[in-house]
């Protein structure tokens, strides 16, 4: 995927990435699990293209998807687990 040069670029990055998490907390979760067939049938954007939003960019996951899954399988977005307090 060729990048123009300018900042436009990250403003839409940013915009896909709302766009996703939005998306996300519609989509079907199966055993909290989203799948990136499910994205995409929802977003009607390139599957390469929010691929790369998940690589590049922070996507929150709302409390109901553990993880995002893509082509065989591989982890797109995981949950992040809560830290733990070592010292109270």
């Amino acid at each position: 995927m060729t990048q123009p040069d300018g900042p436009y670029l990250k403003d839409a990055m940013q915009n896909y990435a709302r766009a996703i998490e939005k998306t996300l907390a519609e989509v079907p979760v199966v055993n909290g699990v989203v799948d990136l067939e499910a994205l995409w049938m929802e977003l009607a954007l390139p599957r390469d293209l929010i691929i790369e939003v998940f690589e590049t960019m922070e996507v929150r996951l709302p409390p109901h998807v553990e993880r995002v899954v893509g082509p065989n399988g591989q982890i797109l977005a995981q949950q992040k687990k809560p830290e733990k307090d070592s010292v109270l």
